[in-house]
């Protein structure tokens, strides 16, 4: 890629050593309470979508929603997979609140699911 086609990097950039970081803090604060929920089959740890599905979501939401500034994700339980189900991520495209100066949830506006779980759900940062 020549300079000239280089976007500017998005902001939040993080090293692979501070996504590390962040896995271990999760797994030293939360695993332990997080799979008793999850009835001691361990939860799932990350979800994984593919560019292009995440790509034709946010050109959706574009055509969709003009007005839409951003994409907010949550945590859920998919219970599909079992009685204590495992955490999931989906996203939901977001709109500016002019007066408020904040973003909000468009509520009628469809979110993304369906990532896929690591492998095993239960592996951390970095899955090789």
């Amino acid at each position: 890629m020549s300079k000239e086609t280089m976007s500017t990097p998005p902001r939040g950039i993080i090293s692979a050593q501070e996504a590390e970081k962040l896995s271990e803090n999760w797994t030293n604060l939360r695993k332990t309470t997080n799979d008793q929920v999850a009835c001691n089959a361990g939860d799932n740890r990350s979800s994984w979508y593919s560019l292009e599905d995440l790509t034709n979501f946010i050109d959706s939401v574009k055509t969709s929603h003009p007005n839409a500034n951003g994409l907010r994700f949550y945590l859920g339980v998919d219970t599909s997979v079992g009685k204590g189900g495992h955490t999931t991520i989906f996203m939901v495209p977001t709109e500016l609140n002019q007066k408020k100066n904040r973003s909000y949830d468009i509520l009628k506006a469809d979110g993304l699911d369906d990532g896929l779980a690591g492998y095993p759900p239960t592996a951390a940062y970095p899955q090789q």
